[in-house]
């Protein structure tokens, strides 16, 4: 059974959806492809993801679906010596800070 956000979930994963990849902010490197939305993967199997609040703003072609990035070998997390977790926690800073 699939979850529809309710108006707060979408206003809030709207507002991250036009924030800068925070990996690519992090790292201090351009952004060269749109923003996706993820949802922050901690503890969860694989068919499952965390609530709608519990999301980060990813690059597409890079820091989300590329080699290096969230869905791949996880080199930028490594990188920056940082879990997922951090990257949410980075992003509500920048969010509400």
């Amino acid at each position: 059974m699939s979850h529809r956000p309710n108006k707060r979930e979408s206003a809030h994963m709207g507002r991250v959806a036009k924030m800068e990849c925070i990996c690519c902010f992090l790292l201090g490197r351009k952004q060269t492809s749109k923003t996706d939305v993820h949802h922050v993967r901690v503890g969860h199997g694989g068919a499952q993801r965390s609530g709608d609040f519990c999301t980060v703003p990813l690059c597409h072609e890079d820091c989300h679906q590329g080699k290096n990035g969230v869905h791949g070998d996880q080199t930028y997390l490594h990188i920056l010596k940082m879990t997922q977790i951090d990257l949410l926690n980075a992003t509500i800073e920048r969010l509400y800070g």
